[in-house]
């Protein structure tokens, strides 16, 4: 009996849930796409397309079936629908996974759970939220000029609970968003820590900029929101640990939201090589047929797919090394040397995804012609897009990325 093999490297998901998701951004895929090009030159977040994805149960997909959603558990499974979304629109790929990624991590701590443990925030209730879609989530921690350990958002312990005041920057999804997942400085007396804290958008002193101005990523809606005078009950906000300490058991988390982000320029990359095939399939603008037998049309071709095989190969394995740990460990339970280690991974990955894209995305511009140049062309939006990846956390600037990789190297 012959013996079945698919040479085609692209990841897939590896469950029915994953599988599921999938197919439902698959039938959104058309509409998706001719909603890029429409925000992109608009400048405009692109709501439309996150209420058909929110519609069809995509931004539930971590929630618990029984609760509403997939099931998707497998970290791999999330990288793969947020890859496909991006191949439709990557700024909406953005927004989705900044909203996922904490979605998948409150299942996993109720999965294992952590959600009963003292101390601990009612995740189950904001799964049943999500599920119900009731719940969309923004993320707010990135904050101008300030790092993750020391920012200037503050929560002021009061006789009511906390009262919340500072700016957020790079807020993805906020203008959709019912909530927002905020990292903070909890203030209580002379004791100062960091803190997490869940804030409903409709709280009096909430307010969504949307004054996204970015070069790429122009539908992700990631604005400004700012918090004056927030009144937070004490059961919303969460103390995680001493201020201005870079503790390294945070690193997991941080670790694990980044290597599922590569999904996003992954899915750009993917797309922008199947345009460029698409098109030197088709008659010149003269009626031609093209011809694709010059050596450096085939050079930029067989690029295109070693760059490609080696980001997939790269991102696949780190994302099983990940599921293994993660699928049979609680959250926050690792030491701080594999944390590091985790983080390490991270970054060399992020960066091994980047250039790949980076690289097909400029192949595929070549090999399209002059007219890949023009605004409105969706390899012109990739190019833009594409340069985000350099800026997104858990380390930015750049090169703090590459410092970390070296220093974890040097002490190990």
């Amino acid at each position: 009996m012959p013996i079945s093999l698919s040479l085609n490297s692209e990841l897939r998901p590896a469950t029915t849930s994953g599988e599921q998701a999938v197919s439902a951004i698959a039938k959104l895929h058309d509409f998706l796409a001719e909603q890029a090009q429409a925000t992109d030159q608009e400048g405009r977040f692109a709501r439309e397309s996150v209420d058909s994805l929110a519609e069809a149960g995509v931004f539930a997909a971590t929630v618990p079936a029984d609760l509403g959603g997939f099931g998707v558990e497998r970290l791999h499974d999330l990288t793969v629908i947020t890859a496909r979304i991006a191949r439709a629109d990557a700024s909406v790929a953005v927004a989705y996974y900044m909203h996922i990624a904490l979605a998948w991590y409150f299942a996993r701590v109720v999965r294992f759970g952590a959600d009963n443990e003292p101390g601990y925030l009612p995740r189950r209730e904001w799964l049943e939220a999500i599920g119900d879609r009731r719940m969309l989530l923004c993320s707010a921690v990135a904050e101008r000029g300030a790092d993750y350990w020391n920012l200037a958002t503050t929560a002021t312990a009061s006789y009511n609970g906390w009262v919340v005041n500072g700016r957020k920057i790079l807020a993805s999804l906020s203008p959709a968003a019912t909530h927002f997942y905020c990292r903070l400085k909890a203030e209580r007396g002379e004791g100062h820590h960091l803190a997490s804290a869940m804030i409903p958008a409709d709280t009096p002193g909430v307010h969504v900029e949307d004054d996204w101005q970015g070069l790429g990523l122009r539908g992700s809606g990631s604005g400004s929101v700012v918090f004056s005078e927030c009144v937070v009950p004490d059961g919303s906000l969460l103390v995680r640990g001493p201020w201005g300490k870079r503790d390294p058991s945070m690193l997991e988390g941080r670790a694990v939201s980044g290597m599922g982000l590569n999904g996003v320029y992954l899915g750009l990359a993917e797309a922008a090589r199947d345009h460029a095939l698409r098109t030197l399939t088709k008659p010149a603008a003269n009626g031609r047929p093209r011809t694709v037998s010059s050596a450096g049309t085939k050079t930029a071709i067989a690029e295109m797919e070693i760059a490609l095989t080696a980001a997939r190969g790269t991102l696949s394995t780190a994302l099983q090394d990940f599921d293994a740990y993660l699928l049979l460990n609680k959250p926050q339970v690792l030491t701080d040397d594999m944390a590091r280690g985790m983080m390490k991974e991270c970054q060399s990955v992020s960066l091994v995804v980047e250039r790949a894209a980076t690289a097909v995305i400029d192949h595929a511009m070549r090999l399209t012609g002059g007219s890949s140049y023009q605004a409105r062309h969706p390899l012109a939006r990739a190019y833009r897009d594409v340069r985000a990846a350099a800026f997104m956390p858990p380390y930015s600037p750049p090169e703090e990325a590459i410092d970390f990789i070296a220093d974890t190297t040097l002490t190990e």
